[in-house]
C-alpha cells in the first residue's frame, strides 16, 4: 500500500489505518519538497501525483493506492485512476454527512483553496446547499501551522483568530464542521476553544470512511501484501524533517530515506 500526502496531515490516516489493519505494510510518502498541494496549480498537482505513483511503483511492488490529501483528491483522483490499474482511493470533504448531522443549519468547510476551487468541491457545495448554509474558509495557512504543532510548536491564537474572523464574527457560528484537509483534525482542540466556549461542536473528516474503503477492496479483490516492511519516503531533507523523525518513532518504520521525485 502507497501513502501519499504533501506534509504530515496524511498520517492522520495512516493512524487510523494501523488501527483498523495493524498487519498491513504501507509506503508513506512524504512530500515535503512540494508542500503545501494547497497552493499549488491544478496541473502541477496531477503530474506530480503521476510522477509519485509512476516513481514508486518502479521500485516497490504496490496494489493500491491511498491519497491522504483532499486536495490532491478533488483534482487529480479521476484522472489517476484513468492511468494505472490498481485501486487508488482518495479523502473527500463529507459535506452530505454534515447536511445530515447539523441541528441549527449552519455547516462550516474549512479546506485549502486549492481544493475550494475545484470543480469537484464546487459543485458538491451547489447540490447540498438547499435548506442549508455553508460558510466556508479557503486557506493553505492551517495546514502549515498543523505542521509546526506536530512538531512541538506551540499553536498562536491570534493566527486562529485571525484565519476564523469571518466565523467569529457570526450571531450564529456553525455546529458542524467539516475538515477540509487531513492535516486540519490535528486542531480541533484549538479551533473549539476560539469558536466555542459553551456549546457543542461536531467536527467532520472523512478518514474513517477512507479505512473502510480500503477494507472493503483488499477483501474483495483478495489483495496480498508485497511489501514485507514499513517504509517512510522523504523528497527533501530538512530541519523540519529532522525534528518530524522522533515523532514517527512511534509509526515503525523500518526504512526511511529520500526519493527523487525530479
Amino acid at each position: 500500500m502507497l501513502i501519499f500526502d504533501s506534509g504530515v496531515g496524511g498520517l492522520s490516516v495512516l493512524k487510523n489505518i494501523k488501527k483498523i489493519l495493524p498487519k498491513m505494510h504501507y509506503i508513506y510518502i512524504l512530500d515535503n519538497e512540494a508542500f503545501p498541494y494547497g497552493n499549488k496549480t491544478e496541473f502541477f498537482i496531477v503530474q506530480r501525483s503521476i510522477k509519485i505513483i509512476n516513481t514508486v511503483k518502479n521500485i516497490y511492488p504496490i496494489n493500491i493506492v491511498v491519497i491522504a490529501c483532499n486536495t490532491v483528491s478533488t483534482i487529480a483522483l479521476s484522472i489517476l485512476k484513468s492511468k494505472f490499474s490498481f485501486p487508488i482511493i482518495g479523502i473527500f470533504p463529507d459535506i452530505k454527512t454534515a447536511k445530515k448531522i447539523t441541528k441549527n443549519k449552519i455547516i462550516g468547510l474549512i479546506a485549502t483553496k486549492a481544493t475550494m476551487n475545484s470543480s469537484y468541491i464546487k459543485k458538491t457545495i451547489y447540490k447540498n446547499i438547499s435548506k442549508n448554509t455553508i460558510q466556508i474558509i479557503g486557506t493553505n495557512k492551517l495546514a502549515s501551522i498543523s505542521e509546526k504543532k506536530i512538531r512541538g510548536i506551540e499553536v498562536s491564537q491570534k493566527k486562529l483568530k485571525n484565519i476564523f474572523k469571518s466565523w467569529i464574527d457570526l450571531p450564529v457560528h456553525p455546529d458542524t464542521i467539516i475538515l477540509g484537509c487531513t492535516h486540519f483534525s490535528l486542531l480541533e482542540k484549538e479551533i473549539k476553544k476560539i469558536l466555542y466556549k459553551t456549546s457543542s461542536i461536531y467536527f467532520i473528516d472523512s478518514i474513517h470512511t477512507v479505512t473502510s474503503q480500503i477494507k472493503n477492496y483488499l477483501k474483495k479483490l483478495h489483495i496480498n501484501q508485497n511489501i514485507r516492511k514499513n517504509i517512510f519516503l522523504y523528497s527533501k531533507y530538512s530541519i523540519s524533517l529532522k525534528e518530524l523523525l522522533i515523532f514517527l518513532k512511534k509509526y515503525q518504520f523500518a526504512i526511511i530515506k529520500h526519493i527523487n521525485l525530479n
